[in-house]
């Protein structure tokens, strides 16, 4: 028992919230004193970053996302998935998509630009595409993410706007990143492998001094795809530096660059409904490596810069500052082609489900509409002040905070003419065998500047949050966050030099929160049900890829959709080092933009996700580890002028995985898994279904102490899956990858 009340006391820096804020925490921290006796004492709570986070395996135990601080997860009331960078590197992961296939509920859609590492992610049935985090802090562009900067990957289920602001209706992602720490470590990977597979990559961190520390990490990848043409170029750099380490003021500078060379892919044709005769869509019955755009006209290049300052400051033992600031640029350039199957085959013929396979043939129209250049820009300041007090017998770990951000979107749109002596535009288009296409065929045509889509965000936030632990048994987690969000868009003809839209503009003021009663009867089981919201304003940025703007003559007076969700939950630690954790939950649209009997937007539909969720990770013995999840969901619109009653699309009624390693000894290690869905539907009207799936992989590994060999092999049957579609039309599908091996060494110095 005095163990665990030690424990306690470790965790009760950590700030789980409140409400309480804003009237008082200026007049704390001004009565705190800094305590220099203290000061030796806490040096070892920054040097939790110094260990690798490769030896603490697959169990998370603390996260530092859901409440800006260091909180058990036993103490959070919300489902959180944490993908540990010893799975990243034993499943040689390397973009965020490998990573979060280890996250059930988890589905996916083609992004505009069609990029295969460019999806639009689902979480519990709806789309979080502007969702994405770097160390909490909102990460706004549209590129190919790399992990190769990234130790540990988050996904926070339901809706998540108390800490992370606007949208996050099911959820947000976080990518955790690198940081120096006082312990030398280096270490370089190289990975070859099937389909042309080369990257390198390097890690080096130097202690400079006793509390000072510099890293830099470095990614070249020359390769080739199973989706040929496609080759994947990545050049990254992240050098970062961290002074005072273990002092009371703390200041880590980073900064992040990506480039990425890409061949654009907006997936293989669906057999179409006229070829079924059943009214549905159907998967092709094609290689994965069919490939149906033009290797000579369709890329998609990506250059990404990002510059963070942060500044920690222990004002005493009870009291602590933070303050974040983030400069980012994204810049895109895109050429794309939209395939489908023809409703005529080779002779003329309309298609039936008569029509012969070899006869079907494939439009490809090299688009205008996703033609385009990109210069997005992010400015992004956070402050939080979290302090302890206790008020009679009720102990509190408050935090408040301040958000300030100007988001910047700058979207050149071109126009594609085939002809341009003849009047009118001629889109670039040819045909192409459905079984067989030809992917080097050439196009001519003139690329014109068209349209630019200006448009602009501008955020004010403040929030609160409080952790109550009434006693040992019983805690509570309160939080309430206001959001000032001004948007503004428009857009221009860039030859004629006029305006084409707007301007349009909407001003939100938006209150969200949470709530969350947790009971913990022992040291080793916690209980949990909350309740939370968020909303999606009409002037949000995540357009994503659209050549238009965000704001529109349609929803410019629209109110926010309103999500709300509910969640109980549980959480068993077992003694051998496994941990179980559980929820059931229901995540709501309530006033989700539908149209009326008459063709006008109103807020008035409404859609649902319910389900249960389970993940178990840790030690099953000392030297055999598992990571593991399986999600169980139903979906319904519950209210729409279309497809009412249906199931939305991406929920899948059962999604799950399992990955286990065993420790042989004398440095062998041999490993694998099973990530599958019961499929899910690729629209909500209910017409084209991803089928059922489950995919084996494998790996096998020597691990000494400074240097590893490690096998990974993905799809070892070769199974033919898919996992994913385009944005609620099923015409489209996204295959998954064939059976790959991949061969990484790794040299630590």
């Amino acid at each position: 028992m005095a163990h665990c009340q030690s424990q306690h006391a470790r965790f009760a820096l950590r700030p789980l919230a409140a409400l309480l804020a804003c009237a008082f925490p200026l007049a704390v921290a001004a009565q705190a004193v800094p305590e220099k006796k203290e000061e030796k004492k806490e040096t070892t709570l920054p040097e939790v970053k110094v260990k690798s986070s490769v030896d603490e395996g697959y169990k998370v135990e603390v996260t530092t996302t859901a409440t800006k601080t260091e909180t058990p997860l036993r103490d959070i009331p919300q489902f959180i998935n944490t993908v540990p960078e010893a799975l990243i590197r034993a499943q040689n992961a390397t973009s965020l998509q490998d990573a979060l296939r280890n996250v059930p509920g988890v589905t996916y859609a083609a992004g505009e630009t069609g990029t295969q590492a460019n999806q639009v992610f689902y979480l519990r049935g709806f789309p979080a595409g502007g969702d994405i985090f770097i160390d909490s802090v909102r990460d706004l562009g549209e590129y190919n993410r790399d992990l190769f900067a990234t130790e540990t990957v988050e996904v926070l289920k339901g809706p998540s706007a108390l800490i992370f602001g606007r949208g996050a209706t099911g959820g947000i992602i976080n990518q955790t990143s690198k940081v120096p720490g006082v312990i030398s470590r280096n270490e370089a990977a190289f990975t070859f492998g099937n389909f042309d597979k080369k990257r390198l990559t390097a890690d080096f961190n130097q202690p400079l001094g006793s509390d000072n520390a510099a890293r830099i990490v470095g990614l070249w990848e020359d390769s080739g795809s199973y989706r040929y043409p496609q080759d994947v170029k990545r050049y990254g750099i992240a050098p970062s530096v961290r002074f005072g380490i273990g002092h009371p003021l703390e200041v880590t500078l980073s900064y992040y660059y990506l480039k990425t060379e890409d061949v654009t892919d907006y997936g293989q044709p669906a057999l179409s409904p006229a070829f079924t005769g059943t009214g549905q869509f159907a998967m092709p019955p094609v290689s994965p490596e069919n490939y149906y755009g033009y290797a000579k006209h369709d890329f998609a290049n990506h250059e990404t810069n990002i510059a963070t300052a942060r500044v920690d400051y222990r004002i005493s033992k009870d009291v602590s500052l933070r303050n974040v600031t983030r400069i980012a640029k994204y810049e895109r350039q895109v050429e794309a082609t939209i395939s489908t199957l023809t409703n005529t085959d080779m002779n003329g013929q309309a298609v039936t489900p008569n029509t012969p396979l070899e006869l079907l043939r494939v439009t490809r129209n090299h688009d205008s509409g996703r033609t385009r250049d990109n210069d997005d820009t992010a400015f992004i300041n956070q402050t939080d002040v979290s302090w302890k007090l206790q008020t009679g017998s009720v102990k509190h770990t408050v935090l408040t905070g301040l958000e300030l951000a100007r988001e910047k979107l700058d979207r050149v749109g071109y126009v594609l003419d085939a002809n341009p002596n003849q009047a009118g535009t001629q889109t670039p288009t040819s045909f192409t065998s459905f079984l067989n296409p030809d992917p080097n065929t050439e196009l001519t045509y003139t690329k014109t500047p068209g349209v630019r889509a200006l448009a602009e965000g501008n955020t004010v936030a403040a929030y609160a949050q409080d952790q109550f632990e009434f006693s040992d048994q019983w805690k509570a987690l309160v939080g309430i966050r206001y959001d000032h969000f001004k948007a503004e868009a428009r857009t221009e003809n860039i030859v004629a030099g006029t305006v084409a839209t707007g301007p349009f503009e909407r001003t939100e003021g938006m209150w969200s929160g949470r709530a969350g009663l947790i009971w913990q009867p022992t040291v080793t089981q916690s209980y949990y049900v909350s309740v939370g919201n968020s909303y999606n304003p009409s002037g949000e940025l995540a357009v994503y890829g659209q050549n238009g703007t965000n704001l529109n003559p349609t929803n410019e007076n629209l109110d926010p959709e309103k999500n709300v969700g509910y969640e109980m939950g549980a959480t068993w630690d077992f003694a051998d080092g496994l941990q179980i954790r559980g929820a059931i939950f229901r995540n709501e649209k309530t006033n989700a933009r539908r149209l009326d009997e008459t063709g006008a937007t109103v807020l008035t539909g409404k859609r649902r996700v319910d389900g249960i969720e389970l993940q178990f990770a840790g030690n099953i013995l000392p030297n055999w580890e598992v990571y593991s999840g399986i999600a169980f969901m139903t979906g319904k619109i519950v209210s729409s002028n279309a497809n009412q009653g249906k199931t939305p699309l991406g929920v899948a009624d059962v999604a799950g995985n399992i990955w286990t390693v065993y420790k042989f000894g004398g440095g062998w290690e041999i490993g694998g898994g099973v990530r599958g869905t019961s499929g899910f539907w690729l629209n909500d009207a209910n017409t084209g279904e991803v089928p059922a799936a489950a995919i084996v992989d494998l790996t096998a590994a020597y691990v000494k102490a400074n240097y590893e060999v490690r096998l990974n092999v993905s799809n070892v049957a070769d199974k033919t899956y898919y996992i994913g579609g385009y944005q609620n039309n099923p015409n489209r599908v996204i295959p998954g990858e064939p059976r790959t091996y991949a061969v990484t060494l790794r040299y630590s110095f």
